[in-house]
C-alpha cells in the first residue's frame, strides 16, 4: 500500500504550521491541518514533492504524529456536536443569537462568530440546503430535474487488507465509477458493516471515499455565496457550518453522513423551514461547476475557508461575508486554486443576474 513515510508527514506538518495561520483556535487548527497533509499526500503537494501516497489515510497522519487516534477522533465530533445541539435548540424554539456553544465559545472556534449577531432560522435553512449538496442521490435527482451531470459518492469503512487482495487502491477508489460494484465490495468484505466492527482496535479499517460515478462537482464557496445571495448572510453560514461537518465526519465518531442526517432532521423537525426539496434540487444546480470551469471556480476546504492572507490580514470566509454585506473587501487569491475573490463574486453576479 502507498503509505506516507512518517519523515514526509512530520515535515510537511511543520512547514504548514509555519506558513499558514487560521482563524480559530490553535486546537483546531491542528486538526484541520491534519487534513491538509492527507490531500498533500494523495496528490504529492507539498514537501511530498510529486511523490503520491494515494493511501495515506486520517489515521496514518494522526498515528505518525504521536497522537492518540481516539482523542483526535472525539476533539472532531465535539465540534460537530455543537453545530448540531445549536440546530436542534432553534428547532425547540430557542432565540440563539449568536454561533456558540453552550459555554459561550464559538462555533468551530471561529472569533468572529462571537460579535456576529445571526437569524438562528436562516441558519438552519443554510445547514439544510448545505447538508444535501454531496449527497450523491440528491445530485441526481438534479442531474434529471436540470440535464447536468455531476458526479459523486461517499465514504465508507473499508478493509484495508481486502482492498490490497483485490489490487484497489485509495486512488481508484476516489476517482473511477463503482456505484454497479458496491454489493460486490460488501460480500467481499472490502466494505465493512459499521455495526459489526470496532473501528478502533483494528488499525487496517479506514473511513475511505468510494466515488459512484464520475462528473462534476460543486462549490463549497459557491455555496456558501448563492445561499446568502438568495437568502440571507445566516444561511450562508449556515451553509458554511454544513460544510464544517462534513470536513469533520471524514474521521471522527461516527460513520455516516452526519450533514446529511442533520438536514433530514431539520427537514422533518424545524417547523418554520419554508423550504422544500425542490429548493434543494436548484441551489445544488447553482452550485454546480460548469463543465471546463474546474479550474476557474474555488472550491474552499475548511482549512482555505479559515486561512488569514498575511498581507491584508482577511480569511476567505471573512470575505465572503464582507461581499455578501457589500462592505469593501481587499483583492486576493483564495482557495488551492488560487482564484481571485473578485473573479468569484463576479461569476455570482452574473450567475444570479
Amino acid at each position: 500500500m502507498k503509505i506516507a513515510p512518517r519523515e514526509l508527514i512530520w515535515k510537511d506538518f511543520r512547514k504548514i504550521q509555519k506558513e499558514h495561520d487560521l482563524l480559530t483556535s490553535p486546537e483546531v487548527e491542528d486538526l484541520l491541518f491534519m487534513q491538509t497533509i492527507e490531500g498533500h499526500a494523495h496528490n504529492g503537494h507539498g514537501e511530498f514533492d510529486g511523490k503520491k501516497f494515494v493511501d495515506t489515510t486520517i489515521d496514518d497522519i494522526v498515528i505518525a504524529l504521536g497522537r492518540d487516534s481516539f482523542i483526535v477522533r472525539s476533539s472532531r465530533q465535539l465540534l460537530i456536536d455543537e453545530i448540531c445541539e445549536f440546530a436542534r435548540s432553534v428547532m425547540k424554539g430557542e432565540k440563539r443569537r449568536f454561533l456558540v456553544n453552550r459555554i459561550g465559545e464559538p462555533l468551530m472556534r471561529v472569533p468572529l462568530f462571537l460579535e456576529l449577531e445571526i437569524d438562528p432560522d436562516d441558519v438552519l435553512r443554510g445547514l439544510y440546503l448545505g447538508g444535501f449538496m454531496d449527497d450523491f442521490e440528491t445530485r441526481k435527482l438534479t442531474n434529471q430535474k436540470f440535464n447536468i451531470n455531476m458526479g459523486g459518492g461517499k465514504p465508507y469503512l473499508i478493509d484495508m487488507n481486502v482492498m490490497e487482495k483485490m489490487n484497489l487502491d485509495g486512488e481508484l477508489l476516489a476517482h473511477g465509477d463503482h456505484e454497479d460494484k458496491l454489493e460486490e465490495y460488501r460480500e467481499k468484505g472490502l466494505i465493512v458493516d459499521p455495526t459489526n466492527v470496532d473501528f478502533l482496535k483494528h488499525t487496517y479499517i479506514r473511513f475511505q471515499y468510494i466515488r459512484h460515478e464520475k462528473g462534476l462537482g460543486v462549490s463549497d464557496d459557491l455555496a456558501m455565496l448563492v445561499a446568502g445571495k438568495l437568502y440571507s448572510k445566516s444561511t450562508a453560514l449556515g451553509a458554511y457550518l454544513a460544510d464544517a461537518i462534513d470536513t469533520l465526519d471524514k474521521f471522527s465518531l461516527r460513520f455516516f453522513e452526519q450533514d446529511e442526517n442533520l438536514a433530514e432532521e431539520i427537514e422533518k423537525n424545524f417547523k418554520n423551514l419554508k423550504l422544500t426539496r425542490d429548493d434543494v434540487l436548484n441551489f445544488i444546480r447553482l452550485i454546480a461547476i460548469p463543465e471546463g470551469k474546474e479550474e476557474e471556480i474555488p472550491d474552499s476546504s475548511q482549512r482555505y475557508f479559515l486561512e488569514i492572507n498575511r498581507e491584508y490580514g482577511i480569511s476567505t470566509l471573512e470575505s465572503h461575508l464582507r461581499y455578501l454585506d457589500n462592505a469593501p473587501y481587499p483583492e486576493f487569491k483564495i482557495a488551492f486554486e488560487r482564484i481571485s475573490n473578485v473573479t468569484l463574486y463576479n461569476y455570482v453576479d452574473k450567475l444570479l443576474g
